[in-house]
């Protein structure tokens, strides 16, 4: 399961986003540095891999600290009335719950005295 992200101000990248802008940048970086730089294959795939890699965890640093420092406002969990919603919901479903086996049952008695009723017919014919 991935983690929730905190509340952001519209036209905040999430921080998802930020890390893999930022990848793509150090890979396309290393690419044109590697190409300009070297020939040989191995030697441009060894810079790409690095530059790539240095991107991505420079980015991941980058935005744990701006997560840690940054002050998104205080979240009020409202823990009563949390509950309150969640007892309701429970008696709803219990209230649904109950309303289904009632059915079952009703269908169960309409397919028994269905059964019943073949056999008396069969009965009747066999006689």
């Amino acid at each position: 399961m991935e983690a929730q992200n905190p509340p952001h101000k519209t036209g905040i990248l999430k921080e998802s986003n930020i890390i893999a802008f930022w990848t793509v940048f150090g890979f396309f970086i290393g690419l044109m540095v590697a190409f300009f730089k070297w020939s040989d294959p191995f030697d441009i795939l060894s810079v790409v891999l690095i530059t790539t890699l240095f991107f991505y965890l420079m980015a991941h640093v980058s935005v744990a600290l701006y997560i840690r420092y940054m002050e998104f406002g205080k979240i009020r969990f409202e823990k009563d009335e949390f509950e309150k919603k969640l007892d309701f919901y429970y008696q709803q479903l219990l209230q649904r719950e109950r309303e289904i086996d009632a059915d079952r049952r009703f269908i169960d008695e309409i397919v028994q005295e269905a059964a019943a009723e073949r056999e008396k017919e069969a009965k009747e014919r066999a006689a």
